[in-house]
């Protein structure tokens, strides 16, 4: 994944894309580049697909993507619209991500974003279950989220009780920040009918490596740790939590596609069992 804010054609699988500077928006460096990427990576450049970002912000990402993939549709959707920025997506909804539903008649999507949305609001599996809903049978879905467990947030929680991202003192004027670990997102993903495909850690910048000498043995005892627990990431998932760049990296996104009735009927199955 990349870790800066250039889309370079060599990255790519298809090197006609062009190279052009992607605004960083409402997130941490390089995470819109990544999320790009993987979708030029994933996605026929020349169909005419429809993408909704919530919540869309300024609308940095949409004027990315729609950029990438010109044939398409481009929807946001927020709390409140952000216009101090030329351009728009082609169609915007006014909402409240904890309290209201995406109304249905805007249509089903093939590519749904959440970036570095979702700690900034309560009732997080309704709000998925609405994305879940809206989502095409063959779509995809991603969500954005700060990492918790780097080596710098750990540390950082261990002496004085906070993580990187959010103060430890917040005033009043502080936006909220709900914090969400890996394992729960993924959870309250498969409850709300979707199914996590993989998960990828962000690149970090090169002076985040300066924390080598502790991440190395951190990430040893880690495996120890999950190893003795008993629980394999890798045959529940089909991929691991704890790679050695999440010690490193500030954010990661999560790709999800939509269970069929039978995946979720013996998920509930199973449940039951237990």
């Amino acid at each position: 994944m990349l870790h800066t804010d250039l889309f370079r054609p060599d990255n790519l699988k298809d090197a006609s894309k062009p190279a052009f500077q992607i605004e960083r928006g409402n997130t941490c460096a390089g995470v819109n580049a990544a999320i790009l990427e993987y979708l030029v990576n994933n996605l026929p450049g020349s169909g005419q697909l429809r993408f909704l970002d919530v919540p869309c912000g300024d609308g940095s990402f949409l004027l990315s993507a729609k950029r990438l993939f010109p044939l398409s549709e481009v929807v946001g959707a927020d709390i409140e619209p952000q216009t101090n920025k030329p351009g728009k997506p082609d169609k915007f909804c006014k909402f409240d991500a904890a309290r209201q539903r995406l109304p249905e008649n805007i249509g089903k999507f093939d590519v749904i974003t959440s970036i570095s949305g979702i700690m900034e609001f309560g009732n997080t599996q309704f709000f998925l279950s609405n994305l879940c809903d809206l989502l095409k049978d063959s779509g995809i879905l991603i969500i954005s989220n700060d990492n918790l467990i780097s080596v710098r947030d750990r540390l950082l929680y261990l002496l004085f009780g906070r993580t990187g991202q959010y103060p430890g003192i917040a005033s009043r004027n502080n936006p909220t920040w709900k914090p969400i670990p890996i394992a729960a997102l993924l959870r309250l993903a498969i409850e709300a009918g979707l199914e996590p495909v993989n998960l990828f850690f962000v690149l970090p910048g090169r002076s985040e490596f300066l924390w080598s000498p502790i991440a190395i043995p951190v990430y040893c005892i880690q495996m120890i740790y999950d190893k003795l627990s008993g629980f394999d990431a890798r045959n529940e998932f089909g991929f691991r939590l704890h790679p050695l760049i999440s010690l490193y990296s500030r954010h990661y996104f999560i790709t999800c596609r939509k269970r069929t009735l039978t995946e979720i009927g013996e998920n509930r199955s199973g449940s039951n069992a237990k």
